[in-house]
């Protein structure tokens, strides 16, 4: 049996009675799983719902004409699976296996029906959680459809790490050079020809080697830290890459799963014409055959 601070984990059940979670937590049960064990495979009928005491489960979607799965997520302790089937009982959408020894609460769909049928307030309740839930994770893939990293990054920027992508971005561009060079002519010129006044700094130039030194070991740092930013950027783009990715890949898995089952069902159809086609031939063929033998 379930302790009722783990039911209070779930949102799906956060909002129930102290009396309805003790009811509740009577309908869960244990069970082991070893490592490499499939708790359910993609398309099976959804009966039950899992609760992870320890352990991790991998969920993934196999691949079609490929001898592998494609990993979408880990689930470790004190993650939860399966609440939809309960409620529609329809077939698994993805494969979870055991990658690790683990200890699991699960609760069957029969059962916890029968539970809503004495409680519709929970019932109703629950509905609501999950509308919530849903409506969440609607306002979230309408976030992703339209994420941008570049923006996201430079609107958490604070002021010295915008004045260092600017040093950066300077400081690698042939404005940087020019002006540079243009710089160290004028000083070498000031410096070594005779005008009105004395050098500031003769030869051998100490003053400017003092301050290209300080020049460098301050721009290198910063250059340092735009860098590290750019990395950042680069891995989130990647990230958000691949769950792009991730998602067309399945979404013409599912197509090919319905362009499947549309010629099946154009094979059954036309398998059925045939066949009645044939019969009706038959019949034809039988209805002739007798008036035949009627007349001779």
């Amino acid at each position: 049996m379930i302790s009722k601070e783990f039911l209070s984990k779930i949102p799906v059940f956060q909002k129930l009675d102290p009396k309805d979670l003790d009811v509740l937590s009577e309908l869960w049960f244990p069970r082991r799983l070893e490592t490499g064990e499939i708790l359910y495979r993609k398309g099976e009928i959804g009966t039950s719902m899992v609760f992870i005491e320890s352990g991790t489960i991998r969920i993934s979607v196999p691949i079609l004409r490929a001898n592998k799965e494609m990993e979408i997520s880990l689930l470790h302790a004190g993650n939860f699976l399966g609440e939809l089937a309960l409620i529609d009982g329809l077939p698994r959408t993805a494969t979870a296996t055991a990658i690790e020894p683990c200890r699991i609460y699960e609760m069957k769909r029969e059962d916890f029906l029968s539970f809503l049928v004495n409680r519709p307030s929970v019932a109703i309740l629950m509905m609501s959680e999950i509308g919530r839930r849903l409506r969440s994770t609607n306002e979230l893939v309408q976030s992703l459809a339209s994420k941008n990293v570049n923006e996201e990054l430079e609107e958490k920027l604070n002021l010295g790490e915008r004045l260092s992508d600017k040093i950066a971005s300077f400081g690698g561009s042939w404005g940087f050079i020019i002006s540079f060079s243009v710089l160290v002519a004028i000083w070498f010129v000031l410096n070594t020809v005779q005008f009105w006044f004395e050098p500031f700094d003769p030869f051998p130039y100490i003053f400017l080697n003092l301050m290209l030194s300080c020049l460098a070991a301050i721009q290198a740092p910063i250059i340092m830290m735009s860098q590290n930013r750019a990395q950042k950027k680069d891995r989130l783009k990647a990230e958000l890459d691949y769950q792009v990715n991730l998602k067309s890949e399945l979404l013409l898995q599912n197509l090919h799963i319905k362009f499947d089952e549309l010629r099946s069902q154009e094979l059954r159809d036309i398998h059925k014409a045939v066949s009645e086609d044939l019969k009706r031939l038959q019949d034809q063929i039988q209805s002739l055959s007798s008036q035949f033998s009627e007349r001779s």
